[in-house]
């Protein structure tokens, strides 16, 4: 038996440990989570190990439902003793809450759960060793990638190992895995007095699928693309947000979808379900099911089938993503679109790899289209937009662009505006897919918005 199916035995124990410790103080509905992480962290610089963690940890976290809708919530870490001092915590938790009669343990639907399992036991039997050489290689790749590169500020590595699981008092019994790999590296590149910055990544579900190289080459290319850059012109041209960006603007768009943020009138997207709110061009899918996915599952987090949700169908706003309560309190059903943060919370809403679907022209069609405008690689303060409002003001950098082709960087410029206006302004959507963690984007070609600048 490997260390993974240690522990797998132990959580299985833990959680029909709890499940039979809440039938015995006389809990009729509830449900158990418990998960495992293992998880080791590397840190490069100047081809040398600069920071290093490893680390394991499991727990769990227990709703209790009283029959008038009162639902109780706790969770313990590190010991089997500590879940059953839990059970007696979500009971208590529960006696003290306020009725809602929203609040539900999900009953099974009998729908299989999707044959997949992003889980790679090479990477679950990865060594430190294994993972301080990627991080010094991605630090050299960057190094290597042009004579202008002079430091790197962190070269890091991350791979995480995770087993849950998930029994409910309505006979829910779920197993699952999964691994991640992840890697990162900021590159300074510096030309006559000139000093800029890139940032190069790459995310994979097994060890073979991250290209440690081509990260570091990113952060290279993204830093030696701005050295000598001028202040951006000022005028209302057409934009191309680069695929990372565009995954920026979706990310702040994406609480808009959540049933959560409908409930609490906090979406973007309130009372527009069926309307054609953006471009032709955009079509926006949540999918639990995408191969390879970062957050791809076989079940979320209540225990609920992963499915694909289309969420955008050519500009028009197809509906919600929803878990057991956001459901039951909008008269819906669940999209198995229920996430935890861990053990220590219960489930809310949230994506599952949250992406627009691709188009067919590559990043060098859109340049082409475009007789004067702006290709934009950075932006800066999107954690400033209103997620509420849909309204942003942020600095850009990038390359602009003369007929049809790059001809110099830029720096300093702003544009500013509403998410719904950005949204329904895409002339073009490209091909060139990229995932930044559940979120994903091609580059998307903007017809003519205003620019600050000089």
């Amino acid at each position: 038996m490997n260390e993974t199916e240690k522990h797998e035995e132990i959580i299985l124990g833990a959680a029909d440990d709890a499940a039979e410790a809440l039938r015995e103080k006389g809990a009729r509905s509830f449900d158990v989570y418990v998960r495992w992480n293992s998880s080791i962290s590397a840190e490069a610089k100047d081809k040398k190990l600069d920071a290093f963690e490893q680390a394991q940890s499991w727990g769990a976290g227990i709703r209790t439902l009283m029959p008038d809708g009162r639902l109780g919530f706790s969770f313990a870490a590190g010991s089997v003793e500590a879940v059953r001092d839990a059970v007696i915590m979500a009971l208590e938790s529960a006696r003290n809450s306020e009725p809602d009669g929203s609040n539900n343990i999900p009953v099974p639907s009998g729908e299989a759960f999707p044959d997949i399992l992003e889980y790679d036991e090479e990477v679950a039997e990865t060594s430190a060793d294994y993972a301080v050489a990627r991080a010094i290689e991605i630090e050299e790749a960057a190094i290597s990638y042009d004579r202008r590169i002079t430091k790197v500020r962190k070269a890091s590595v991350s791979i995480t190992t995770a087993l849950w699981t998930i029994i409910s008092s309505e006979g829910l019994k779920a197993l699952s895995r999964g691994t991640w790999l992840s890697c990162g590296v900021m590159a300074v590149a510096e030309e006559d007095g000139d000093s800029q910055m890139g940032y190069g990544f790459d995310y994979s579900r097994r060890l073979s699928g991250l290209d440690y190289h081509a990260a570091g080459a990113e952060a290279g290319e993204k830093a030696v693309s701005l050295l000598k850059a001028r202040k951006t012109p000022t005028g209302k041209f057409p934009v191309i947000l680069e695929n990372i960006v565009a995954s920026e603007f979706l990310g702040t768009l994406a609480s808009s979808f959540s049933g959560e943020s409908l409930v609490k009138g906090r979406s973007l997207l309130a009372g527009k379900t069926g309307e054609k709110i953006f471009s032709d061009a955009i079509s926006i899918i949540d999918d639990g099911t995408l191969p390879g996915g970062l957050s791809t599952r076989p079940f979320d987090d209540e225990g609920a089938a992963s499915r694909r949700n289309i969420l955008v169908q050519g500009g028009v706003f197809k509906g919600f993503l929803h878990n057991a309560y956001t459901a039951k309190r909008t008269g819906g059903a669940s999209t198995g679109s229920a996430v935890r943060g861990g053990f220590r919370s219960a489930p809310g809403v949230g994506p599952a790899n949250l992406y627009i679907e691709k188009g067919n022209l590559n990043k060098n069609d859109l340049i082409s289209r475009i007789d004067n405008g702006l290709l934009v690689r950075e932006v800066l303060g999107m954690h400033t937009a209103n997620p509420i409002s849909g309204d942003f003001s942020v600095g850009i950098a990038g390359l602009w662009i003369e007929n049809g082709r790059v001809a110099y960087p830029v720096r300093e410029g702003a544009i500013a505006g509403n998410l719904i206006s950005i949204f329904s302004g895409i002339d073009t959507v490209g091909s060139d897919l990229r995932f930044v963690g559940r979120l994903g984007a091609p580059s998307l070609l903007l017809k003519p918005i205003s620019v600050s600048g000089s």
